[in-house]
């Protein structure tokens, strides 16, 4: 099965930090508007993929709910936005990167490297940017809970910005979710698990929540009519066919931290879908879908 995370770039990705400047670190001069007061109605982001890098409407905003739109200027890949931790340093990210996704894929993770990251390492969602430039803007909405320095990464293309969060938290509000999918504990509270609406939206704004304890995404893609979690399963263990519908619809976010809630616009046919997330675990490196993380549902 092809699945589509492409977090193993973060790590050629991030060695270009000291380049950034020169390779779209500064914003474009027409920044979204937004207002001093303690709170505002919305604040969405522009991000621009543009060939070779990353332009942002604005890199300078108080923390607090922010809607990101991610538009295609001339380049594909799906945009992350993260922050790292005080004490971990970017050389601690690169190093930590390459050895947690390493380029063959023979070699299993490195468990202590994959642990550090998610310790040191706070994810705050993402989405692909659209296939080509007279499609609409894709976007998420997250809360960016804290002043800092955070990184815009697309992890496709290799390229990176940042931008800063300054000043008090502003009250802003999120977009209305018309769908769920949410990261839990396991059974028992062991492992990873996914919780689902049973019959969610096939377009809007699908809400996802981090209730585990390790970072997590989401991988929805069409799976043929009748599939339940136990051929999911079977499929992984590889005692049973791939489920996945021939030429199915796909989307994939960024990775979301424990404790964070984000929203991401999606537009899928009607079917049954389902969810997974291949974030290596923490205890042996195995990904998170290959452990029974992943929950089958209907888009209707």
């Amino acid at each position: 099965m092809q699945t589509r995370f492409r977090a193993a770039a973060t790590a050629l990705l991030l060695t270009a930090t000291a380049g950034l400047a020169a390779t779209g670190g500064a914003a474009e001069a027409s920044g979204t508007h937004h207002s001093s007061d303690r709170s505002a109605k919305t604040l969405t982001i522009t991000i621009k993929t543009k060939a070779g890098s990353l332009a942002l409407s604005d890199s300078k905003f108080r923390p607090g709910n922010t809607v990101f739109k991610v538009k295609n200027a001339g380049d594909k890949g799906l945009i992350q936005i993260l922050r790292l931790k005080p004490g971990y340093t970017l050389p601690n990210a690169f190093g930590d990167f390459a050895l947690a996704f390493p380029s063959d894929p023979n070699t299993p993770a490195d468990v202590p490297a994959v642990n550090r990251i998610d310790r040191n390492v706070v994810f705050y969602g993402g989405i692909e940017t659209p296939r080509n430039s007279s499609r609409p803007a894709n976007k998420w909405a997250v809360k960016i809970d804290k002043a800092g320095t955070y990184y815009v990464v697309n992890l496709d293309a290799n390229t990176l910005t940042s931008f800063k969060a300054k000043g008090d938290k502003q009250k802003r509000a999120l977009p209305a979710k018309t769908g769920w999918i949410n990261a839990t504990t396991g059974p028992g509270g062991a492992g990873n698990a996914f919780k689902a609406g049973k019959h969610n939206a096939a377009k809007g704004w699908m809400s996802t929540t981090n209730s585990a304890h390790e970072p997590h995404f989401v991988d929805l893609e069409e799976v043929k009519k009748g599939t339940t979690d136990a051929d999911v399963s079977a499929m992984f263990g590889g005692t049973g066919p791939p489920v996945f519908k021939k030429g199915g619809h796909t989307v994939d976010t960024g990775v979301i931290s424990p404790g964070h809630t984000f929203l991401w616009t999606y537009g899928l046919a009607k079917g049954r879908y389902v969810a997974m997330c291949f974030w290596p675990g923490k205890a042996d490196g195995m990904p998170h879908a290959f452990m029974g993380m992943h929950k089958v549902m209907n888009l209707v």
